[in-house]
């Protein structure tokens, strides 16, 4: 037994005592409030990493991830063991109500909050409820906790910048959250909530294994028996020789409660050569001693066996591995528990586990009579009682890939669709975002406007305070915005509603409001103007005119307007000024002079959507850009009020199809980003988003985009603007309604949805013309 090795079973080793109690099953001894556990002699420390996606990732994305996953085993502590755990468990039901589903309020929207909680309720239901967290816990020997505690604050240092490479967060867990781990294992399925506060604990003199430890616990040679469940512990027993990164996956993916663990022991690369140098001389020994016998019996030209040959070539490899290929040698065992509420149900789950590594040409077996040693070796405790260890490189062990697929699970999240990985929901908190910003893209028909409808509605549901101001351009967003208690304005010429263009509240642009308010006019008159030149001269007088305007409010209270721009432009000395009144004339003293008036609309209603189907064409375009300049008002006074605000802008491209509208539209999205509101911009045309540069940043450094059914030319510009492979392309390629990609911060997570047609909902949302 090499030294490493040696170490590691002294420092396992412990006095057997007979447990007289439950308790007594529990091997941590003490535990600090920063979730330190003394168990034997050891001190361990927990970290949580989130999962990546490397099952829907290309094969170099996959060969990239796997050299980063080796450069994490290679950076463990020779002087310390690493256990990597992966625990399946299964929703608790107040710990999902509390998370996901929506509170009632009280008011006349309950009934689509009653009916959006079954809907989310039977999505968890058919996913069978199963969350899957994984785990790294390190543990070592340390004289006193100071120096434990020195050595896991560098140590978990190190590792979430390793993890964070792989785009994956590590965070370490305090003591009540590894109590919380210990807890759903032990009393999976009861009622009560887990509460553990140490200060409390200690006054009353209560232990904290009185938390976590089942109410009894029967031991037999092959299972166990906490309380009503029963459970084993299986171990891995023979290896193939060549065995797929998507093992522990498969493993980890049976729907059942199931934690699996895998103990890594890493040895100094000295100590490793020095052994396999031993080892190799060992065979080549066997094999001169051979030769000698064969020779003294006259049998010159035998061949050497194959098994010796295997031998040496293998250990010339593991030589060759540690010396030149940066290898480092391992010590591992690979154990899994699996409960059940029955007998029979953890024969019928043993039988696929077993099957499953038949399989994959690996043979799982039962432990017999160490049920207590294996249970104890499985759960994220830091030890390791069962000693069925194997001999691994580098690239075997990474081989055991805890990676799978991103989950986004985040507690009042949007729900966004089911991940097709998983099964498991997808919600996301947008707040919790660099930018909220949102993009939804794809082809007439895929989806987009049914996902910003159930957008509108989980917000309206879900807060009593923010706002929603909708551009409405189809009419399509009406019977819906009504449904939620909201007004649909129509905006037409001769319409009773009236937006003032030079509306202009305290706090408007960036920084000088009255120059973001000419870069406005300019945008008006690019539209108006209908390809006539305005040139650097019309520019210049726009900017003096509008200037003008906003000083005679100052000076005399005139309310700012298009007609009294009309009026100063009129008193300009250029001819340019004139022809610009005569421009606008049409809009001020014509029957398109809705944008002339006093605002009149109620703006205190929650929901507000613009409706512009009825706007003719030679309004369109104005209405569009004064519609998103008055969301810009909105957003500035909700902002100094405390208010969310939430944009939805239907055919998004429409606002960027000249050069003043794009400039004063990037300017407005960053006004929004930086206000508190939430833009959620849709279009199916997004070639013209990605023809500009301006809108191809905005969509860049979106944090969240919901991507359809994509044709093709728009799915290669979109892989080389995200960085999308062709695995995951695929979700975008002729999907069905509803199903795509989303791509949340750097990650890219496929998404189904099947929201349920016989539902009230999805009558408010759903824009098919043969379900009318």
């Amino acid at each position: 037994m090499i030294k490493t090795l040696r170490q590691a079973v002294l420092q396992e080793k412990e006095r057997f005592r007979i447990p007289r109690s439950v308790q007594h099953l529990i091997p941590a001894e003490r535990i600090w409030p920063d979730g330190i556990f003394l168990c034997g002699r050891k001190y361990t420390m927990m970290y949580r990493f989130t999962d990546i996606n490397y099952a829907v990732a290309g094969k170099e994305d996959k060969k990239s991830m796997f050299f980063a996953w080796s450069d994490i085993l290679n950076s463990l502590d020779c002087g310390a063991a690493a256990k990597l755990t992966v625990f399946n468990r299964r929703i608790n039901h107040k710990e999902f109500a509390k998370r996901i589903l929506l509170p009632m309020r009280g008011d006349a929207l309950d009934g689509y909050r009653e009916e959006m909680n079954q809907i989310l309720s039977d999505k968890v239901r058919g996913a069978n409820g199963v969350v899957q967290e994984k785990y790294i816990t390190i543990s070592v020997c340390r004289k006193d906790i100071q120096e434990a505690r020195n050595y896991f604050a560098r140590t978990g240092t190190d590792l979430a910048g390793r993890f964070a490479q792989l785009g994956s967060q590590c965070l370490p867990l305090d003591a009540a959250e590894r109590l919380r781990i210990l807890y759903d294992f032990y009393r999976a399925g009861e009622k009560e909530d887990f509460s553990f506060d140490m200060r409390t604990a200690m006054k009353r003199g209560q232990s904290f294994k009185d938390c976590i430890c089942p109410e009894s616990f029967e031991h037999g040679s092959d299972y166990f028996k906490l309380g009503a469940r029963y459970g084993r512990v299986l171990f891995l027993r023979d290896y193939a020789n060549y065995i797929k990164d998507e093992l522990m996956n498969k493993l980890s993916e049976v729907s059942r409660n199931l934690m699996m663990s895998m103990d890594i022991i890493s040895v100094p690369t000295d100590e490793a050569v020095k052994e396999v140098e031993n080892r190799l001389l060992g065979v080549e020994t066997n094999i001169t001693n051979w030769q000698r016998r064969q020779n003294a019996s006259n049998n010159f030209s035998a061949i050497i066996p194959y098994d010796m040959e295997l031998q040496r070539k293998e250990s010339k490899d593991f030589l060759n591995d540690l010396t030149v290929r940066d290898q480092r040698m391992f010590f591992g065992v690979l154990t899994l528990v699996l409960t059940a509420d029955t007998r029979e149900e953890l024969e019928r789950d043993t039988e696929s586990i077993l099957a499953l590594g038949r399989t994959n040409m690996c043979q799982f077996a039962i432990l017999r009579e160490q049920q207590i040693e294996g249970l104890n070796t499985v759960l994220p405790y830091g030890i390791r009682k069962i000693h069925a260890l194997r001999t691994l490189n580098t690239e075997s062990l990474a081989v055991f890939m805890p990676f799978n697929t991103q989950e986004i699970m985040q507690e009042r999240g949007l729900y966004c669709g089911v991940n097709p990985m998983s099964h498991n929901l997808i919600l996301l908190d947008r707040g919790k975002l660099m930018n909220p910003s949102c993009f939804i893209l794809g082809v007439p028909g895929s989806g987009k406007s049914f996902r910003a409808k159930l957008f509108i509605i989980l917000v309206v549901l879900a807060t009593t305070k923010d706002q929603i101001l909708i551009y409405d351009p189809e009419g399509e967003y009406e019977a819906l915005v009504e449904a939620l208690g909201g007004v649909s304005l129509p905006i037409a010429a001769g319409s009773s509603v009236n937006l003032n263009a030079m509306d202009m509240v305290a706090g408007y642009g960036e920084k000088n409001p009255v120059i973001d308010k000419s870069q406005f006019i300019l945008s008006l008159y690019e539209r108006i103007s209908k390809g006539e030149h305005v040139g650097p001269r019309e520019k210049s007088i726009l900017d003096r005119c509008v200037e003008q305007v906003y000083k005679q409010k100052e000076k005399y209270g005139i309310l700012p307007s298009l007609p009294e721009l009309r009026k100063i432009l009129l008193q300009q000395p250029e001819q340019q000024a004139r022809d610009l009144a005569l421009m606008l004339e049409l809009f001020t003293e014509g029957s398109l002079n809705i944008f002339s008036q006093p605002t009149n609309i109620n703006l205190k209603n929650r929901i507000i959507s613009f409706n512009t189907r009825d706007m003719g064409e030679e309004l369109k375009e104005l209405g569009q850009l004064v519609i998103t300049d008055h969301m810009i008002n909105r957003v500035t006074v909700n902002w100094e009020q405390g208010i969310r605000t939430h944009i939805f802008l239907d055919e998004f491209h429409t606002l960027l199809q000249q050069e003043y509208s794009a400039n004063f539209f990037d300017s407005a999205y960053r006004r929004f980003r930086k206000r508190d509101a939430w833009l959620t911009s849709m279009t199916q045309n997004v070639e013209y988003i990605l023809d500009s540069v301006k809108t191809r940043t905005m969509l860049s450094n979106s944090e969240f985009i919901v991507m359809f059914n994509q044709s093709e030319p728009d799915r290669k510009e979109l892989a080389k603007l995200l960085h999308i492979s062709e695995q995951q392309l695929a979700f975008v390629t002729n999907a069905q309604a509803g199903n795509g990609l989303l791509r949340v911060g750097h990650s890219l997570i496929p998404f189904v949805s099947d929201f349920p047609k016989d539902s009230s909902l999805y009558g408010l949302m759903s824009t098919s013309p043969r379900e009318d």
